[in-house]
């Protein structure tokens, strides 16, 4: 049971940082951004790159900063060049978010192949905690997520900043009212988003499979979190990554980890069947 407790904590920790940042998007945008999992992929390509030809094996978390700039970097630029102008369609959002993943999978295809490609983990090495063998960058998922929670959590509440992007998120007509420019806070809440998923791709690039198409797998994990935790609420994501997290790693230890995929799935079809809305009705940052 300590076992899959320590893994639940682990993976979830990752689930909470990709999900709260597509949430946060939809939130204060409206917009459902879909290429949102490649964000995530960015982070664990970047630090791939910037730790081997660039720095030749050293300096990896010079490296990790490196990528997630970048990959904020592409978010802004995203924003600037494709959304800012048209973020009240959000068909028209969702179009270009989508293609803007297929693109970057094919860039990456040819750079790289559909082979995966090795990262190193920050930490290399195990330790044993009480008595569950676990790798070392996976002992530092959750407190560094918890962290960034924290941290964002603060920035929400305690600079105007981040009371610019609850007040839009609550209400935008009152916030270009009363002066707020609206598009430049959304843009903001999209590089936020970028830097927590990209940072996430980094941490648990190590531990997986990385590959062009895995994208694709961490956009529907975060879409399926927030709707588990009620579209729009940042505590209902946190609260279903964990939920999600359990479920799967119960799975894998009672099953199989190639069932894990589909219990989860199960899991949310049932709460959905008995709470639509999800956990948190309403939304909330």
């Amino acid at each position: 049971m300590l076992e899959i407790a320590l893994f639940t904590l682990s993976r979830g920790a990752i689930y909470a940082l990709v999900a709260v940042g597509f949430v946060l998007v939809f939130s204060v945008g409206g917009v459902l951004n879909l290429a949102h999992g490649t964000l995530f992929m960015l982070g664990g390509y970047f630090t791939y790159l910037f730790y081997g030809p660039l720095f030749g094996g050293r300096w990896l978390l010079p490296a990790v900063a490196l990528a997630v700039l970048s990959t904020c970097a592409v978010a802004a630029l995203l924003h600037v060049v494709l959304l800012r102008r048209r973020l009240q369609s959000g068909s028209y959002v969702m179009v270009m978010t989508l293609a803007v993943a297929l693109f970057v999978e094919q860039c990456l295809r040819a750079g790289f192949g559909t082979t995966s490609t090795g990262v190193p983990a920050l930490l290399s090495g195990s330790q044993t905690l009480l008595g569950v063998r676990l790798l070392n960058v996976e002992m530092l998922l959750f407190p560094v997520a918890l962290a960034l929670l924290a941290a964002l959590w603060a920035y929400l509440r305690h600079t105007s900043q981040g009371r610019s992007i609850i007040a839009v998120a609550q209400n935008r007509q009152g916030a270009l009212l009363v002066g707020m420019d609206a598009s430049r806070v959304v843009g903001g809440t999209v590089v936020i988003a970028a830097g927590l998923a990209a940072l996430a791709g980094a941490l648990v690039a190590p531990t997986i499979t990385l590959v062009p198409t895995i994208w694709a797998y961490w956009l529907v994990k975060a879409f399926a979190i927030a709707i588990l935790g009620g579209l729009g609420s940042l505590p209902g994501a946190v609260v279903a990554a964990f939920v999600l997290s359990f479920a799967e790693v119960l799975t894998t230890f009672v099953l199989s980890d190639q069932f894990a995929d589909l219990v989860a799935l199960l899991v949310i079809v049932l709460v959905l069947i008995l709470r639509p809305s999800g956990f948190f009705a309403t939304r909330s940052l």
